[in-house]
């Protein structure tokens, strides 16, 4: 008799998703379960620590660690005889060099495929299986019938298909074979607008959105909606059947009444439209009451994030596209499309003059709430915890972020808790990794959030301090954050992969935290890849 999973596996298995990579092997070695040869979810869950050990390993280590995995795999599968243990056990001892033993594995995936010995597998996962095994045996054109086939049996499990071509495309590098093939199945790319608000509408201009948006393959779109040119992409993203993913700086009627009303026409009928079909609809922040352009830009970096983070899950590709006008270099606009450049992204822009007449009808908006700034904020539990010794661990803290970027504001400890800021995420998840690699096994909880804060001098002459609601939030996200992970907010993830070409496995969504009215969701920071 197989005998049960045991009880710490589920925390074991949490804390790995939560991105507590460290503490879920510590904890997984404390209870004895490297030992363990006679339980297949044991194994499974070994098997699975080890492969993400070995994507963050040095080049050199990661064979052994291949192996490793891919003999706890191929344990779990001789107990269970489940195609899902076997074909991960032969695709690993492929990565971790071994041939031979990857194509026996890749014989008995088919064999059982053959027999129906599958289990209550689905249509897609039984074709992709099959697809894989052909792939390590080198019969790729097989292979490659085998997948479009799956992809045809499920047409829309994008995320299916993504996890899929990822595990093909590393294949295919080890082998040292051409992945050109896979391009035709991979999900359709994602998309990132913005534009002025004084575009004169036209069916030309329609027409050359249109033609962009079809060239494309453009499946999922996230940008703000102000009158003009974000509608218009909105209409156009909409009328093709693709997901339409608002992100405004402020509550929707406070907004339109800055943004689409102005303009008068029927931009603000055009704006309600587009606003009841949307898939989804974020509020930077709920509660505020005229926007600024601090909140306008920090509203384009989550959606920049958002349409990065989703084309990184779908193993896609994210662009941009900018309705411009080329006389205005220092607009809002083109400081957004400079950011995408600068992280390495495609980008198509339309160069549209913007006519006489629009800047009369243009709210001016003021730039910044008084003291605001854009603050990534770090809250860092350091207790007994850490090491026991608390001034000990502020003082290793100070010394391996003496080399880092300058904090934003001064450092504070209250109630064991490190209050840090920087002015971007990208300086702050580099110190969230630094300090957490620095506690390894013991590493703190770590809680992040990126928004809208006032910094002022403090009154007590202790330099630059943070106030205001978003300052407060890291703490509260500690209450939830489990021992050794990074937990951030939606802004401070979308940001930080706006900000920074990221793989896509760096931020996990890993939950939500519910209270005082208000749902956030939470990802967890890893260190892969940073």
């Amino acid at each position: 008799m197989t005998p049960s999973p045991p009880p710490v596996l589920p925390t074991i298995i949490a804390l790995a998703r939560s991105g507590a990579l460290d503490r879920a092997r510590r904890l997984f070695d404390e209870a004895g379960l490297s030992a363990v040869t006679d339980d297949p979810a044991t194994l499974s869950v070994h098997g699975r620590l080890l492969k993400d050990e070995a994507r963050r390993s040095p080049e050199a280590d990661r064979p052994r660690l291949w192996r490793e995995a891919g003999d706890a795999y191929a344990r779990a599968a001789d107990l269970s005889g489940a195609t899902y243990h076997l074909i991960n056990a032969a695709t690993l001892a492929l990565l971790a060099g071994d041939g031979p033993t990857a194509e026996e594995r890749a014989q008995r995936v088919l064999a059982k495929l053959d027999a129906g010995d599958t289990g209550p597998e689905t249509p897609y996962y039984l074709g992709a299986t099959r697809a894989e095994a052909l792939l390590l045996l080198g019969r790729t054109h097989e292979a490659q019938a085998a997948l479009e086939a799956a992809c045809r049996l499920a047409p829309e499990a994008w995320e299916d298909h993504a996890s899929t071509l990822r595990q093909f495309s590393l294949v295919l590098e080890t082998l040292g074979a051409d992945a050109g093939w896979l391009g035709p199945m991979q999900p359709p790319r994602s998309l990132h607008f913005a534009g002025h608000m004084g575009v004169v509408d036209s069916p030309d201009l329609r027409a050359r959105i249109d033609a962009i948006l079809a060239e494309e393959r453009i499946g999922f779109a996230w940008g703000a909606l102000a009158g003009g040119a974000d509608v218009i992409v909105a209409e156009a993203v909409l009328a093709r059947g693709a997901e339409l993913h608002l992100v405004l700086p402020a509550p929707a009627a406070v907004f339109r009444a800055e943004s689409a009303a102005p303009l008068g026409g029927d931009w603000p009928r055009r704006f309600d439209a587009v606003l009841a079909r949307a898939t989804s609809v974020r509020v930077v922040e709920p509660g505020l009451a005229a926007t600024t352009m601090l909140h306008i830009r920090l509203a384009a970096e989550i959606a920049m994030g958002r349409a990065a983070m989703k084309a990184a899950s779908l193993a896609s590709e994210a662009v941009q596209l900018l309705l411009t006008d080329p006389e205005s270099a220092t607009s809002a606009t083109s400081l957004i499309g400079g950011q995408w450049r600068r992280s390495g992204r495609r980008q198509a822009q339309l160069d549209l003059p913007r006519p006489p007449a629009a800047d009369g009808r243009a709210r001016s908006l003021p730039e910044r709430p008084r003291d605001g700034v854009l603050a990534a904020m770090l809250a860092v539990s350091l207790d007994e915890r850490t090491g026991g010794d608390v001034r000990a661990a502020l003082a290793r803290v100070a010394e391996m972020l003496a080399g880092a970027s300058t904090p934003l504001a001064t450092p504070a400890f209250v109630a064991n808790v490190l209050h840090l800021a920087f002015p971007d995420p990208a300086a702050a998840a580099d110190a969230a990794n630094l300090i957490s690699r620095e506690f390894g096994s013991d590493a703190p909880r770590i809680a992040g959030h990126y928004g809208v804060a006032q910094l002022a001098r403090s009154p007590f002459g202790d330099g630059p301090m943070l106030f205001g609601s978003g300052a407060g939030l890291t703490s509260d996200l500690l209450v939830s954050t489990p021992a050794g992970a990074i937990h951030v907010t939606e802004s401070f993830a979308a940001a930080l992969n706006g900000w920074t070409p990221m793989t896509g496995g760096e931020c996990p969504y890993v939950g939500e935290l519910s209270g005082a009215g208000e749902t956030i969701p939470l990802y967890a920071l890893t260190r892969t890849g940073l």
